[in-house]
């Protein structure tokens, strides 16, 4: 086989072009030729990591299958998996979590391969806030078709427009009335501004533990800044396995 595919995450897709790095729209994947004169570089920068992704330690039922809102602190924004983890790992991580569910989404149930109403499936982390320590830790990373995940971060829904598009899934998925959906989205709403008061540790040991590569906290910063418009981030390192975010406006 002349071709060699490769683990080219989205923000390196530029850089792995300008080695002559081509796209297979089929498998939906980076490749190279190997009469690439760049191949040695390609392969070494980018070599499909095939060792099996396990999170050991996970509590798959932590939060159960059931749709909810959940807002992550104000003071905790952009404080994600994605950010902490190298982008190739991040890919393997969320392919990891979208195979062991066949696709499916693990709230609506929808097989997003079979039925694409809903979009495709992404990755949502579900975290456990420890009030006494102020610790934000990682539990479990569930995949949610995009209609779900959506439903999930209802603020962020409400700050792009698809907040009446967000409250109407909520509403179908979990077979509830809006006057039901509106009382989750206050009670929801409450806990969320008495958690923003506050300053969250980052706890990713469920990453690091199992042998995840993480990037620097610089280079956190440069992802996440990346992503913001007129936010202004300001991340200190905290011990191994956790970064800690707050966020001045």
């Amino acid at each position: 086989m002349n071709r060699i595919y490769l683990a080219v995450p989205f923000v390196e897709k530029d850089e792995a072009k300008s080695f002559g790095a081509k796209w297979d729209g089929e498998c939906k994947k980076w490749y190279c030729e190997k009469n690439n004169k760049n191949y040695k570089v390609l392969l070494e920068k980018w070599e499909i990591n095939d060792t099996p992704i396990e999170l050991i330690g996970e509590d798959r039922e932590f939060g159960g299958n059931i749709l909810f809102i959940d807002l992550v602190p104000s003071t905790c924004w952009f404080s994600n998996v994605r950010s902490c983890i190298h982008p190739k790992d991040w890919d393997r991580v969320r392919n990891h979590i979208y195979e062991r569910t066949n696709y499916t989404c693990e709230c609506c149930g929808i097989n997003t391969k079979e039925d694409t109403t809903n979009g495709q499936l992404e990755a949502h982390e579900r975290w456990n806030y420890d009030e006494e320590n102020k610790i934000q830790k990682l539990i479990r990373i569930i995949a949610l078709c995009h209609q779900c995940h959506q439903s999930t971060h209802m603020g962020l829904a409400g700050l792009r427009g698809k907040d009446e598009e967000a409250m109407t899934h909520l509403q179908k998925v979990k077979n509830i009335t809006r006057s039901e959906a509106c009382k989750e989205r206050k009670e929801s709403g409450i806990i969320h501004m008495k958690r923003s008061k506050y300053k969250w540790e980052l706890d990713i040991s469920l990453i690091t533990n199992n042998g995840i590569e993480t990037i620097t906290p610089d280079a956190v910063n440069n992802r996440v800044k990346s992503n913001c418009d007129d936010e202004f981030i300001d991340r200190i390192p905290l011990p191994k396995g956790r970064c800690f975010i707050s966020i001045d406006k």
